[in-house]
């Protein structure tokens, strides 16, 4: 069966991750979830189509060339109170690696998780589209990711 985003959970990790990390490492961290998530931009590998196009051919020559593993904008309404916002305005004026995780609401019945998915990169922000006066106040916040994302299935 398919899922909706519904449900869907962001933390961020509250120490800095200045190297790769893998899954069970990404396991091992203590996650702050950050509340009042309106979406989550796109996330996952880009990589980049090489061409090359050879005097003796009539087919452009492609390779895969470099991966991008994102820079997803994480929107929120603003909440002053939330230890999970503060610790993602505190991690926007740095120049640190700081560990994301995604969590789904789609786990199997009983003890167990959702599907999670890890990232690690910078974050900047926040912007504020502002808006009309019935309009939240919304921060974005945009990841630069500079680890390709790992996905742990639901148990």
């Amino acid at each position: 069966m398919a899922n909706t985003n519904k449900g869907r959970k962001f933390f961020i990790c509250a120490t800095a991750q200045p190297i790769d990390v893998n899954s069970a490492g990404y396991e091992g961290l203590t996650w702050v979830e950050v509340k009042n998530i309106g979406s989550i931009g796109q996330t996952g590998t880009d990589t980049n189509i090489v061409n090359y196009d050879e005097l003796s051919t009539d087919v452009t020559q492609k390779q895969k060339g470099i991966s991008n593993a994102g820079d997803p904008e994480v929107e929120m309404a603003r909440n002053a109170s939330d230890a999970g916002q503060d610790l993602m305005r505190s991690s926007a004026i740095t120049k640190q690696y700081w560990a994301f995780k995604v969590e789904d609401d789609d786990k199997v019945t009983g003890p167990g998780h959702g599907t999670r998915y890890y990232m690690r990169g910078l974050v900047t922000g926040p912007t504020r589209p502002n808006g009309r006066n019935e309009d939240f106040n919304l921060e974005i916040f945009k990841l630069g990711l500079v680890q390709l994302e790992v996905i742990v299935e639901a148990t």
